[in-house]
């Protein structure tokens, strides 16, 4: 292993106390945690989604005949083993503030390992950090510090990750990107295939055959909690189904994640504008020429590399009429990392720029930063505040859908199976009232047959009016999709809802109170109506 840290050796960089290492650490997870650490928690970001699956995986008498929450774990395995008997212990927003504490410190450590190569001091660190926060994506919607879920902690190991690559230490960057990729599979996937491109760059490490059976050894290694989850997808059939299981995940499901012709007519620019200010911060790095030259131009080569996925994918997005490349995610790594590499460099660049007036650029990041800190501290302070009527507004929890569930917890039995519309602001549903439903939006499964088994699904809340034609003309897909699938949900007869009650042994049916039907009402408030099975 020595050898392989030789072959690439670094600039020397100055000592650390044990106290200088641990207090930017401290400065940037309490900057993390200002931001995003009570940002609705539970909401519309993915909690909403894994947190239910977790607990249910740590506690299968939860909620036992919900077809959703019983999928296979898959890729989820190792993040539902962690987590999952912390929701079943604690409940859910204890879960949620302190798994993503432990993200962020992840997140935090990798930064300031980052920061120290490429020799970016604290309060510049700092300002590179609240540039990506307001801008984590370039154009896929992706993020990097959010919420709790396994790509959170995959990016974070990530990071770390990322700093033992551009330290030479190789065998420990190839376990945590593997270890990334037992979290979650494409984020841990993508990064490492872009770190195999950056070390393809090094002519020595060509000639040392030996250092590559190194590293995919300790990235397999890492990587073993997710082998099964891979072996599966790659090896199980697709169901006999008029439409593919990728064509659903693609482009009815994540457009915004995965098809390049449903994203903002603003991406190009905003690419565009991205790589500019990261050649332009290289120009800059290139002219001062410091002792970290070395680590931050392989940086910025890390960067670029990361980013060939992204470019090939919008190769291959007019040919993949039906998903089967795209729903690998080409997209994922390379749009959270051109944003991140860009304003760490960019920041790099101008400190170096201004290190001759020193006093001078330490006062106006310190000013910038005192601003920043200044309205987080508030936002934080009005969120804390709010925790006291969780759920509430920030998880998309109106009143009087809290009554509503609140009513189905306290008075249906255990086992009892309740429809509800299949919109995305519906998704609270299950773990709010702990009562079984068929389908929603939201809440997709990650396999083949169960995604076909969620169309259908899907397709029957919705009277089978909605989910042909959008299949046929693309013409309402992601977040409109779901906004239909409720429109025409609110529309089902009476006769058509006894149909579906029958068919999913159903107990109850959600909906709005202007939705009159011919069935014995169980509960009503002012916007929302529970009729029983007659």
């Amino acid at each position: 292993m020595q050898e392989i840290k030789d072959i690439t050796a670094k600039n020397p960089t100055r000592r650390f106390t044990s106290r200088s290492r641990f207090f930017p650490f401290l400065a940037v997870l309490a900057f993390l945690s200002l931001s995003r650490l009570l940002d609705g928690n539970m909401g519309s970001a993915n909690e909403v989604d894994v947190l239910p699956l977790a607990k249910q995986f740590a506690n299968p008498n939860w909620i036992p005949n919900d077809w959703y929450l019983n999928q296979p774990a898959g890729y989820r395995f190792l993040f539902q083993s962690m987590f999952g008997w912390v929701a079943a212990q604690w409940g859910f927003l204890a879960t949620s503030i302190i798994g993503r504490l432990f993200c962020y410190g992840l997140v935090a450590a990798g930064l300031v390992a980052i920061a120290k190569k490429i020799n970016l001091s604290l309060p510049f660190l700092l300002l590179a950090i609240s540039l990506f926060l307001a801008k984590q994506s370039v154009a896929a919607n992706e993020w990097l510090v959010k919420a709790l879920e396994a790509k959170a902690v995959a990016y974070g190991l990530v990071l770390l990750a990322i700093h033992f690559m551009l330290a030479g230490r190789f065998l420990w960057m190839s376990f945590l990107l593997g270890l990334a990729t037992s979290f979650h599979v494409l984020a841990g996937g993508w990064a490492f295939v872009s770190v195999l491109g950056w070390l393809a760059l090094k002519s020595k490490l060509r000639l040392q055959r030996n250092c590559f059976g190194l590293i995919l050894l300790g990235y397999l290694v890492g990587s073993v909690f997710a082998l099964p989850a891979i072996a599966q997808q790659l090896l199980s059939s697709s169901p006999v189904h008029s439409i593919s299981p990728s064509f659903i995940y693609v482009f009815l499901r994540l457009p915004h994640h995965l098809y390049p012709f449903a994203w903002s007519s603003k991406a190009g620019i905003a690419i565009a504008l991205y790589l500019v200010v990261l050649a332009l911060s290289v120009w800059l790095l290139r002219r001062e020429r410091s002792e970290s030259y070395t680590a931050q131009i392989e940086l910025a080569q890390f960067t670029l590399i990361s980013f060939v996925p992204f470019v090939l994918g919008l190769a291959i997005a007019p040919f993949d009429a039906e998903g089967k490349v795209l729903q690998y995610y080409p997209f994922r790594f390379g749009d959270v990392m051109l944003p991140l590499g860009t304003a760490l460099l960019f920041t790099c660049a101008i400190e170096q720029r201004l290190r001759n007036n020193h006093r001078a650029a330490l006062l106006v990041s310190i000013l910038l930063l005192s601003a920043i800190v200044a309205v987080q501290s508030l936002n934080f302070k009005n969120q804390f505040l709010s925790l006291a009527q969780f759920p509430t507004v920030q998880q998309e929890v109106s009143p009087k859908w809290k009554e509503l569930c609140a009513w189905v917890n306290q008075n249906t039995s255990k086992d009892a199976v309740v429809l509800v519309p299949p919109g995305l602001q519906f998704a609270s549903f299950t773990w709010l009232t702990e009562r079984s439903t068929v389908a929603n939006f939201k809440l997709l499964p990650q396999n083949k047959v169960g995604i076909v088994e969620w169309y259908q699904c899907l397709d029957d809340l919705s009277g089978r009016s909605v989910l042909e034609q959008a299949s046929a003309q693309r013409s309402t897909i992601g977040w409109e999709l779901s906004k239909a699938l409720n429109t025409a949900y609110l529309k089902l007869s009476s006769s058509q809802i006894e149909a579906l009650m029958t068919k999913y042994q159903a107990n109850y049916f959600v909906t709005k109170v202007s939705h009159q039907l011919n069935l014995p009402i169980a509960y009503r408030n002012q916007d929302y109506l529970v009729y029983a099975k007659r």
